[in-house]
């Protein structure tokens, strides 16, 4: 879902759907494991310092790095002007509170989503201890009252206004919310659904992806569900691939079995970091690629998706091994108190 992002920021259309379902399941999936790592009745008040520290040095560095470069892109090959207060807010992670278009978009487009994930991990603890006893209709009912909220302030609004209602952080209540009621729902089939054979994995795993195409396949054949695609007709589809993959985990069909190759485990290692640092590869290929094609006789503009993953993938491998690990790894030793009891 990470690389369908990609492709479509390079202007890959037909692959609209994915990419946007994808951003819902980042948020419910991020809770989800949230939920998984640090359950409500195990987070303490004197633990939480530590996990927000803990969550929030797993983003800044990254997004540091990412914003450093572009803007070194901007000021070496365009010699534009930044805007630097924007530039600030996006630095702290606090430009998507911002209605203004070129503040929550900024430098880099796509690290609004950083900031609604740093506050989703903020009121993560919080919303966990409260809705952690509650009854699993209670907490699906407490979703599709904030799915009807947002829907009725976002549905009237123009794309500018809509899409800054949509990047608030504010707004992604809701994914949490459905991220707990899924963990929820995980738990009880778990519990009380016995396990089951390879073919009726497949079956299930096949059930929950076609359930996401069909939603697809409406949304690009009718204009009816359309309003509602940034606010809920993502969240069942993906929600079931997510519960589905997670009860099936130890006894995968063939769909788990694939997303268990080695390869896409570690593609999936490097997706944080190709989601960060792709308007980097696509400002390299602007500024340097591009151009150098031009120069040897051959027009590469307008290409990008064809240059995107290939200038990416090595990125972000180089790094998540070399930034991003060591100093996750720094991070963890000097973080040495107790998340839980």
């Amino acid at each position: 879902m990470a690389v369908a992002v990609v492709l479509f920021h390079c202007g890959v259309g037909w692959i609209y759907n994915v990419a946007v379902s994808g951003v819902t399941f980042f948020f419910i999936s991020s809770t989800f494991l949230l939920a998984m790592r640090h359950p409500f009745e195990r987070i303490t008040a004197s633990g939480y310092r530590h996990f927000v520290i803990s969550h929030a040095t797993r983003i800044y560095p990254l997004h540091w790095l990412g914003l450093a470069l572009l803007i070194a892109l901007a000021m070496f090959f365009t010699g534009e002007p930044v805007n630097w207060g924007a530039t600030a807010l996006s630095a702290l992670l606090l430009h998507s509170w911002s209605p203004v278009h070129d503040v929550h978009y900024g430098l880099n487009p796509v690290a609004w989503y950083l900031c609604a994930l740093l506050f989703c991990y903020l009121i993560y603890p919080f919303m966990a201890r409260w809705l952690g006893r509650c009854r699993l209709w209670v907490k699906a009912l407490l979703a599709v009252i904030l799915a009807a909220v947002l829907g009725t302030v976002l549905l009237p609004l123009d794309i500018p206004r809509r899409e800054a209602v949509f990047v608030n952080p504010l707004s992604h209540v809701l994914d949490i919310t459905v991220g707990l009621t899924y963990i929820h729902l995980y738990h009880v089939l778990k519990r009380r659904v016995p396990q089951v054979g390879f073919g009726t994995a497949t079956l299930i795993e096949a059930a929950a992806l076609l359930s996401l195409a069909t939603v697809i396949a409406v949304n690009m054949a009718t204009t009816w569900i359309r309003p509602w695609e940034d606010v809920i007709i993502w969240l069942l589809p993906q929600g079931a691939i997510l519960v589905v993959l997670a009860w099936l985990g130890g006894q995968e069909g063939a769909i788990g079995r694939i997303l268990l190759w080695r390869p896409l485990q570690w593609l999936g290692g490097i997706s944080f970091e190709m989601y960060v640092l792709q308007f980097v590869a696509f400002q390299l290929f602007g500024y340097v690629i591009a151009p150098l094609a031009a120069h040897l006789g051959w027009q590469a503009y307008g290409l990008v998706e064809w240059f995107a993953l290939p200038l990416l993938v090595p990125l972000s491998w180089a790094v998540n091994r070399w930034f991003s690990r060591p100093l996750n790894a720094y991070f963890k030793r000097k973080l040495s108190t107790p998340v839980v009891q």
